[in-house]
């Protein structure tokens, strides 16, 4: 597990501070298709979280998926979903600012990042405000999975 994470903190590491462009790569915005496949895939986690619908949740997560959560806890695909399963992890509320919307792409891997505002529970924990969210997505078998995301409280002004 200590392998994987260090794997993906390395891929993460990478795209954020390697500026040298490979083919395929677009250190700026996607393209338009890319920015509607990611933007389909996020509607349709959020809609699978909100129902807690685990089978549906589970396909979106990559078995090497890593999540840190909001008290900087890491948790890996099964803590996720053993979480989502037993109630310990339920959305009431869920809400994407647009605006605040960042879509990179790098060949199949596109960082998508976000301002939610965010109401249920997290590992048992109840959870309500404003997170910024940092989600890795890569595209494998004609479809987006999760390897990575990260939620940062807002502090209040």
């Amino acid at each position: 597990m200590l392998r994987c994470s260090l794997r993906i903190l390395s891929v993460v590491t990478l795209l954020v501070t390697v500026p040298a462009r490979a083919p395929g790569q677009v250190p700026t915005s996607a393209s338009s298709a890319v920015v509607a496949e990611v933007r389909e895939a996020v509607r349709r986690y959020d809609d699978a979280l909100r129902r807690a619908d685990v089978a549906a949740v589970e396909k979106f997560f990559a078995p090497e998926y890593t999540f840190v959560n909001a008290r900087g806890e890491r948790l890996t695909r099964a803590d996720r979903l053993t979480n989502l399963r037993t109630g310990r992890t339920t959305v009431d509320s869920l809400a994407h600012a647009p605006e605040e919307e960042q879509i990179r792409s790098y060949g199949n891997v596109v960082v998508y990042t976000t301002l939610l505002t965010l109401g249920g529970q997290y590992s048992g924990q109840s959870q309500r405000g404003q997170y910024r969210a940092l989600v890795v997505w890569v595209r494998r078998e004609g479809r987006w999975q999760q390897v990575a995301s990260q939620l940062t409280p807002v502090a209040s002004p």
